[in-house]
Parts: structure tokens; sequence; C-alpha cells
């Protein structure tokens, strides 16, 4: 039996911080930025066409020249996207440090449609059994959600399907549930808190606020990402060290 490996979560932390600042992290931040700013703004279109115009002057935030049902399609393309975005963050990072100043384009494209569906799916399942998790008991819906943290890891850089990412990343969170648990713990602190100061920016206007928000966010997000890839990296067995897809 293949002895576990121990998940290093200062390892993880500064490792991860210093891949989400290379330049892929940061083509990785740009990418969000849009993502989030066009979903945002789809989605505040969309419900300043509901509101009557005396409740729209100043409260909505950042909208878009675009008519309503224009809004809502553009708001589920700007979640494919997303989604998108994420799954080309797990290629990106799990690299070895000295590629990541590069962005080699298959990592881009390769077999994007089915990593899509996959992502989607595999979400779906996970959200539904985490929820059911937490509404039937609090302990084991945190159980599953760290069991499924590398479901993403799993399609975007193994090729697995949403079952498959699944199974892997039961695998690779077994004998490490607490470390991964308090690396995710320790992360969503300081998001927390680095959240709660942006909403300061607030106060600059609601469309001014939202977008220094939104940057905030995503880039948090990407370091969130360039921490679970090094952990993802860590935890891998011998028998899948390399990434896939070259």
């Amino acid at each position: 039996m293949d002895s576990v490996v121990t998940l290093q979560i200062g390892t993880a932390l500064g490792r991860g911080s210093r891949r989400a600042l290379s330049t892929s992290g940061i083509a990785l931040m740009a990418l969000t930025v849009a993502y989030q700013l066009v979903f945002v703004g789809s989605i505040n279109t969309a419900v300043a066409g509901l509101l009557p115009d005396t409740a729209q002057q100043g409260q909505i935030g950042l909208t878009l020249p675009i008519s309503t049902s224009v809004s809502g399609l553009l708001a589920v393309v700007s979640i494919l996207f997303g989604t998108y975005v994420l799954l080309v963050a797990t290629r990106l990072l799990v690299r070895d440090p000295g590629e990541l100043s590069s962005l080699p384009s298959e990592l881009f494209t390769h077999r994007v449609g089915r990593a899509l569906v996959a992502a989607v799916v595999a979400n779906v399942v996970v959200s539904i059994t985490v929820t059911l998790g937490l509404i039937a008991l609090v302990v084991p819906g945190l159980f599953l959600s760290v069991s499924f943290t590398f479901v993403f890891f799993a399609i975007g850089v193994e090729d697995q399907g949403p079952i498959d990412a699944l199974r892997r990343s039961w695998e690779l969170a077994t004998g490490n549930r607490w470390r991964v648990f308090g690396l995710v713990l320790i992360v969503g602190i300081v998001a927390g808190a680095v959240g709660g100061l942006s909403s300061l920016f607030a106060m600059a206007g609601p469309a001014v606020g939202q977008i220094v928000i939104l940057t905030i966010i995503s880039i948090v997000t990407i370091v969130n990402y360039g921490i679970l890839a090094d952990a993802f990296v860590q935890l891998r067995t011998e028998a899948a060290s390399e990434p896939k897809i070259q």
C-alpha cells in the first residue's frame, strides 16, 4: 500500500502565492476581472430593466448598454466563460515554477468542450451533495466539501470526466482532509477579511465601488487557485506526477 503524502500547508501558502503572482497568474487575474465585470454588469442590467426609472438612479451599480433580454443571455455565457477560466487556471498554475512565465496555447484549447461539460456536471453534483450534507448535519457537508476540493484540477489537468474527477479528488484528500480543511479555512479567512475591507470602496459610488471590489475578488480568487494548485501538486501520486496536457 502506498504511503500517504502529507500536505505541507506553509509550503502551499507560500509557493502557491508565488504561482499566482507569476505571468500566468496575472494573465488569469485579468481574465477573471473581465468575466466578473461582464457577469455583474449583465445581472445589474437585467435587474435595472425590471425596476422603475426612479429606483435606478445611482443605485444599481455597473450596467451595460444592452437590452434586458440580451443581458440575461450574456450572464449565462459569462458563467461558462468563468468556468473556462478556472479550468485554464488549473492547467497553468500546476506547472513547474520555471514554466509559469509562459502561456502555451494548448493549455487554453485542449479538449475545452469536454472539460466544460465535465466541470458543469461535477459542479452541480458537488453543490447538491454538499448542500444536502450541510442541511442534514454541518459536519458531513464540510467533509464532502473538503473531499471534493480538487475536482476542477482533476478535470482540467488530468482530463478526468465528472465522476472520475470526484473519485480522484476524494483520493487526493484521503489522509489529508484535516490539512486540506485547514488550508481552505486559512484562505477563506484571509479572503473574507480582504472582501470586508474592499467593501469600503463602495463609498466611491456604486459603479466604481463594484469595479474595485470585483478586481480585488478576482485577484484573491487566483491566489486561492495558486495555493490549491500547489496543494494538488503535493498530493499527486507518482503515477500521475506529470500533467497529461503538454
